[in-house]
């Protein structure tokens, strides 16, 4: 007979390195539990895509590309090798690893990149992995990697996926102290991965009447309960710049950019301006906040008399899921600073009426105001040479500075040439939308000229720049404000203000009074009056609204509501919500020392209520158990607690024949049970007899069988 065929060199080598689980250890038992076995090396690597997935938006594609492929590699290989070439590999895959996070990010040590080398590192441990101690290395890193995408989304649907993850991570957890298991061994009833699951699961239902208690009385000193320190480098909204078609860009968001609840009185939507940062310098093609910003922090609110006040504050709460800019939207004209605990100790007002803090809070804030719907406001006129009145070299845009000077020499009032230039906007073909041409060189000198008397197409950023640049060169101190305008009401009553309806508008100086002029509104009125989409062009409005033909109305209002009362309630559950809801419980106005009491009294009933939770559940689990077994842990506890000194190694048999020694009376009792336990557990078939085994009732209590045993010595 010819000589069986061997496998080539390379194939034996692959199957060496990733020696696929298909051969037993030498000298190992069949049984042994030292490593856990395949279920929870797949089960984790679950649990860490389950992390990875959570951070999706928040890794850049390589490295999304690099730890997808690592954790494929760790599901294929059953069970690492141990010898020099793998381990080799592994080391140059971590170090190449690193060399990939410092390439994309620029460095090692903070947020960004932190994450990402969470994102590689753990399939890279887990691909390794072969001890009970390695796996918990990996699930280590994989629940800090899911703890980290909190701090990009705290949404309703991000909280929805925390009871999951959990019951994952904790059924890893109890599937590496679980007897292994191969192919060929059938798994028993308590120690398949349903029955772990449901066990994580019941531990997690344990812990939400004590989570739940603590959230509501740990008390709040400043901010909300999941506000950020570090603000995110990706910022979605309006910044303290604006560029051509910047915001633009934002009405293809549906993103919530804030809520508001108005208390009594609501605005009609045309008044519904809610200013931002306001805009002073341009450079050709970008408008800014300029350096003097810095220097005029400090203003004064309008004056009103207790009447005005009386007729028309607006009082409001805004709660906003990330405020990535220190500057406040605030419905114009504000008339004192906003209150909560996040923003009333580093609060200021500039001279443009803007509210700020002192520091962008980068998460959740939550705050309430009040303001008068106005347009304008009394100021002293700004001195020569202030940004208000610059427009930049004589030689930029000519022809609109020959506009300038024609509308100054038919118009010498001030309010004249501004109703003339809104006529001029109106009168002329020009066109609302968000594809215009690029306007302009590189330095911006000509862009302006372009706009109006070429292209004549554009957004709100352009009208608003082309306007204060006209009011500026024609003798008016202008600035742009950048902001939201609009909102959309929600049927529970509260406003949504979307980033789709971020705007753009004009202040100049008319007369004494810092007045609003929305050039936009001269030019598609149904931008202001009736919202965005009314005012683009039929084709692109139906791709602003494409997104709605998807949804379904009823779910959308459902999942609304129920995300502003997570937002409310949870994100933004600060130190006066907490007052509010205790107020209501019947607690207001407690001292933190009684606060105190009451925490330590949640945690004991909670406690109390948990054990009394846990200990139904594993009588349930006890009653399910064969009769026969549990029998018998029953009698063994009996006769442990009679003095009788069991072992785990004892079996029923060695146990019965120890305690028939001890208690000879009743040595043909323990000899039936032996006898019938033998006869129910490991006979082929299971006696008629399957209820509880009579024979324990003739066996004393624990206390009768001590008194024996003391009478016999």
């Amino acid at each position: 007979m010819s000589a069986a065929p061997t496998a080539p060199s390379g194939v034996a080598t692959w199957h060496r390195w990733f020696a696929f689980g298909r051969k037993k250890r030498v000298n190992q038992p069949v049984n042994a539990i030292a490593d856990p076995d395949l279920r929870a090396r797949r089960f984790l690597a679950l649990a860490v895509a389950s992390s990875q997935a959570a951070n999706v938006t928040s890794v850049n594609t390589p490295i999304l590309i690099a730890g997808a492929l690592a954790l494929l590699l760790a599901v294929i290989v059953r069970q690492p090798p141990r010898n020099f070439v793998w381990r080799t590999l592994l080391m140059l895959a971590t170090i190449g690893a690193g060399v990939l996070v410092f390439m994309q990010y620029g460095k090692l040590f903070a947020r960004d990149s932190g994450i990402a080398l969470l994102f590689i590192f753990g399939p890279l441990k887990l691909l390794e992995a072969k001890s009970t101690r390695d796996f918990m290395v990996v699930w280590g890193l994989g629940l800090m990697l899911y703890v980290t995408s909190f701090f990009e989304n705290l949404g309703l649907l991000a909280a929805l996926s925390v009871p999951a993850v959990i019951v994952v991570y904790v059924t890893a957890l109890r599937l590496f102290d679980a007897p292994a298991t191969t192919s060929s061994q059938s798994t028993s009833v308590e120690n398949t991965i349903w029955r772990h699951a449901v066990g994580a699961a019941a531990h997690l239902a344990l812990g939400i009447p004590l989570a739940a208690m603590l959230f509501i009385l740990f008390p709040r000193a400043t901010a909300p309960l999941w506000g950020r320190l570090e603000a995110p480098t990706a910022r979605t909204g309006l910044s303290e710049e604006m560029a051509p078609g910047q915001i633009a860009q934002l009405i293809l968001s549906k993103e919530t950019a804030f809520r508001v609840e108005f208390d009594k009185r609501r605005p009609p939507q045309q008044a519904l301006y809610w200013r931002g940062p306001v805009l002073r310098e341009f450079d050709g093609k970008t408008w800014s906040g300029g350096a003097e910003t810095m220097s005029r922090m400090r203003g004064n609110f309008i004056p009103f008399t207790p009447a005005e006040h009386a007729r028309e504050a607006i009082e409001y709460t805004v709660t906003a899921e990330r405020q990535d800019t220190r500057w406040l939207p605030i419905l114009e004209m504000p008339i004192a600073y906003p209150v909560g605990p996040a923003v009333e100790t580093t609060a200021f007002l500039s001279d443009a009426q803007q509210i700020g803090v002192r520091r962008a809070p980068g998460g959740a804030v939550q705050y309430r105001a009040q303001s008068f719907a106005r347009g304008s406001y009394a100021a002293p006129e700004p001195e020569p040479g202030t940004s208000e009145l610059r427009t930049g070299p004589r030689t930029w845009n000519t022809r609109a500075r020959a506009l300038a000077s024609e509308l100054a020499g038919a118009h010498p009032e001030p309010a004249d040439r501004v109703r003339a230039l809104l006529a001029y906007f109106n009168r002329e073909k020009f066109f609302y939308t968000l594809n215009p041409p690029l306007y302009g060189d590189a330095r911006g000198t000509t862009a302006i000229d372009e706009f109006l008397f070429d292209g004549r197409r554009g957004f709100c950023e352009h009208y608003a720049g082309a306007t204060v640049f006209l009011l500026r060169a024609s003798g008016i101190p202008a600035r742009v404000v950048t902001g939201y305008q609009g909102g959309e009401y929600h049927p529970s009553g509260h406003l949504i203000v979307r980033q789709s309806d971020a705007h753009a508008w004009v202040e100049a100086w008319l007369d004494g009074y810092w007045t609003r002029i929305d050039p936009t509104a001269a030019v598609a009125p149904d931008r202001v009056e009736r919202g965005l989409q009314e005012a683009l062009p039929e084709t692109e409005r139906l791709l602003v609204s494409a997104s709605s033909w998807l949804s379904f109305t009823g779910f959308n209002v459902l999942w609304e509501e129920a995300n502003f009362a997570y937002t409310k309630w949870v994100i933004g559950f600060d130190r006066d919500r907490q007052r509010e809801l205790l107020k209501d419980l019947g607690l207001g106005g407690m001292s933190p020392f009684t606060a105190l009491g009451w925490m330590l009294l949640a945690i004991t009933a909670s406690g109390a209520l948990m054990g009394a939770a846990w200990w139904f559940w594993l009588a349930r689990q006890e009653r399910q158990l064969d009769p026969w077994l549990r029998a018998w842990r029953q009698l063994r506890k009996r006769l442990i607690a009679a003095g009788l000194p069991l072992e785990n190694r004892h079996t029923v048999s060695t146990a019965m024949t120890l305690a028939a020694q001890r208690w000879p009376e009743h040595a043909d009792t323990f000899a039936a049970f032996a006898t019938g336990y033998n006869a129910a557990r490991f006979a082929e078939k299971i006696g008629p007899d399957s209820s509880r085994p009579k024979v324990i009732t003739a066996i004393p209590y624990a206390w009768r069988l001590r008194r024996a045993a003391a009478r016999s010595i």
